[in-house]
């Protein structure tokens, strides 16, 4: 039989651990996607326990030492380009849960370079099939051609220093609600930002963990619904 302080301490305890067991099951979902909200989801996680209020000394206990693991395992998690990368180009987070200014830096540079890179590949494809046909006309036109190519070169290498426009419009925009679907505004939005959006397709397709929260709070099998 517990007694009624039990009943505090273990209504306290509950109260410390279920914010885990709402994300652990956000994290381990099958039918959606949750690479992207990893490092969002650990910021808010982390928010959220701090601002628990108890007063039990064994829940302050277990409360103090979820947090240091959480800072301990989670911290750094910024750290890993790819979940970075990914959560900016998830439109309900972008940059918000950034945390890390020198790795979001780093990330979106990657993006910046990748973005160049298909750029430079549509420009020389473009370019091919137009000297093809000046040639043809008249080879006179071959030095023009390659003082376009040098400067082409050029101002690629300037642009890949810079923000790109499609970029910064994309993040300069108002984030979506969480509970939209970010396939369905990739596919509705893939014509404004087209190469972002082939940037964003490989990232956002990262799942979190490969163990469905079914099975965390199963026994032998069988589920145990909450």
């Amino acid at each position: 039989m517990l007694s009624a302080t039990d009943i505090d301490i273990a209504r306290e305890i509950n109260l410390v651990l279920k914010p885990f067991e709402v994300a652990t099951r956000e994290l381990c979902g099958e039918n959606y996607i949750t690479g992207s909200t990893v490092i969002p989801l650990i910021h808010c996680l982390i928010k959220k326990c701090e601002q628990i209020n108890v007063i039990n000394p064994i829940a302050l206990q277990l409360k103090s030492a979820l947090l240091d693991n959480l800072n301990r395992w989670f911290g750094r998690m910024e750290e890993i380009q790819n979940l970075t990368i990914a959560t900016i180009l998830d439109p309900r987070f972008k940059t918000l849960h950034s945390n890390n200014p020198l790795a979001s830096s780093k990330a979106i540079r990657t993006i910046r370079l990748k973005l160049a890179d298909l750029k430079t590949n549509s420009s020389r494809s473009n370019k091919e099939s137009s000297d093809d046909d000046t040639e043809t006309a008249d080879s006179l036109w071959s030095f023009h051609n390659e003082l376009v190519s040098k400067k082409a070169s050029e101002n690629s290498e300037d642009n890949n220093e810079r923000m790109p426009t499609d970029l910064k419009h994309f993040l300069n925009q108002p984030t979506i609600p969480i509970h939209e679907n970010i396939i369905k505004f990739w596919d509705v939005h893939k014509m404004m930002y087209p190469n972002i959006a082939k940037i964003a397709q490989p990232y956002l397709s990262l799942f979190a963990t490969s163990v469905p929260s079914k099975r965390l709070f199963s026994k032998a099998g069988n589920n145990n619904e909450c």
